[in-house]
């Protein structure tokens, strides 16, 4: 739509219409300041990305107090993604396990992400948690450690193999019911699952396994098994393993 287009279309707007416009207008004219952590990666290289994902935040905050959430997160970075042209899946498909969107950026490799996000109360500065990496319906069902390392070495071959990359968004705020004063966008590398391999069986001795993930000689993350709601869950995800892509402060 040209600027004489716009214009003429507003002009047959009614003031709800109008009123309503102003409030995005304002939300635009505000956006939150972009805090670039890793320069020259596949988003940050990006300037026009990162100023969409960023308006795409002050409109959603000029509408509700909630963080973005998932669906959200989701809609917006698939969004950003086809500003630039890049090449996508279409909506809704799902044509491999694990994986929450494909993309291809017009320089780069088909990137298979699994998007993750949070807005819990006292996010870390220095580790995050992914609180349900994957389904783990068998584990009720495994009865002995042997089995439980099978079928989870065996899960995190085929994680490691759908996905490419692990994208977080983390929405920082003082309480529940308060706006996000900051959000964070970290990409998790799926090679700190590499370790799990050689897990000894004794870790699984236990019916909801704790397998600790190393990466050289340091501790990466932990990847717990919840027997209770049959998930996966990673904890102390160090943030120093990470690519924290860009930080969005709304103060």
């Amino acid at each position: 739509m040209t600027l004489e287009e716009l214009k003429a279309t507003l002009d047959s707007f009614s003031p709800v219409k109008i009123e309503f416009v102003a409030r995005v207008m304002e939300s635009l004219a505000n956006p939150p300041s972009a805090n670039i952590r890793s320069q020259g990666t596949w988003l940050t290289s990006e300037p026009d990305w990162i100023e969409y994902f960023g308006l795409a935040l002050s409109v959603h905050h000029g509408a509700t107090t909630e963080p973005l959430g998932l669906s959200a997160f989701e809609s917006v970075f698939r969004n950003a993604c086809e500003h630039l042209g890049w090449s996508i899946d279409a909506p809704g498909s799902r044509t491999q396990r694990f994986v929450d969107m494909a993309v291809r950026p017009k320089s780069g490799n088909r990137r298979r992400l699994s998007l993750k996000s949070t807005a819990a109360k006292s996010l870390s500065k220095t580790a995050l948690h992914i609180s349900k990496l994957t389904e783990a319906a068998w584990i009720q069902d495994a009865r002995t450690a042997r089995d439980r390392r099978d079928r989870t070495l065996e899960l995190f071959r085929q994680y490691r193999k759908a996905v490419t990359q692990i994208v977080m968004l983390r929405a920082f705020r003082e309480d529940s019911g308060m706006v996000p004063h900051k959000y964070q966008l970290v990409e998790i590398p799926v090679s700190i699952f590499d370790s799990i391999q050689q897990a000894p069986l004794m870790v699984f001795e236990r019916d909801a396994p704790l397998i600790e993930c190393t990466v050289g000689d340091r501790m990466a993350a932990i990847v717990a098994i919840d027997r209770s709601d049959a998930k996966i869950t990673v904890r102390r995800v160090q943030l120093a393993a990470c690519t924290v892509h860009a930080e969005w402060d709304r103060t």
